[in-house]
């Protein structure tokens, strides 16, 4: 267990291998950890989990860097395909679904954006004015 908000050097091994392992039991194995030790930090160790989560948050970001790096080449590979005369009719059709598809999408998420920072910007006012009522009130 973590000690004064510390991970051990066994529960640090452990992370990384998480990162990379596809079960609890190769993660155990690849950081020198008993499977048990892994499963108890997983399930009862907040400060374990919490460093957990950050490392995978590291990693997700670290990712979807790498995947906006590659998105300019993936659109003209798409593009490409569309124009490609030489193409197949089905292969054409599949790269022009998969543009209005990823459109689509990225116009939901934009919009559900908006939507949640309209919504975090009335809760805060509401929150303010709540706080406001509040110390009218103590007076």
């Amino acid at each position: 267990m973590a000690r004064n908000g510390r991970l051990s050097s066994s529960q640090c091994r452990a992370i990384s291998a998480l990162l990379s392992s596809r079960t609890v039991g190769d993660a155990a194995s690849q950081a020198e950890v008993g499977v048990r030790s892994l499963h108890r930090w997983l399930k009862e160790d907040p400060h374990f989990q919490t460093a957990l989560a950050e490392a995978e948050s590291q990693a997700i970001s670290a990712a979807s860097r790498m995947l906006v790096s590659l998105a300019d080449r993936a659109v003209d590979v798409i593009e490409e395909t569309m124009e490609d005369l030489m193409a197949g009719p089905a292969v054409r059709l599949r790269a022009a679904q998969s543009t209005l598809d990823y459109l689509l999408r990225l116009r939901e998420v934009m919009s559900l954006e908006a939507r949640v920072a309209s919504l975090e910007r009335r809760l805060a006012q509401t929150g303010d004015a709540g706080r406001s009522k509040a110390a009218l009130r103590r007076r």
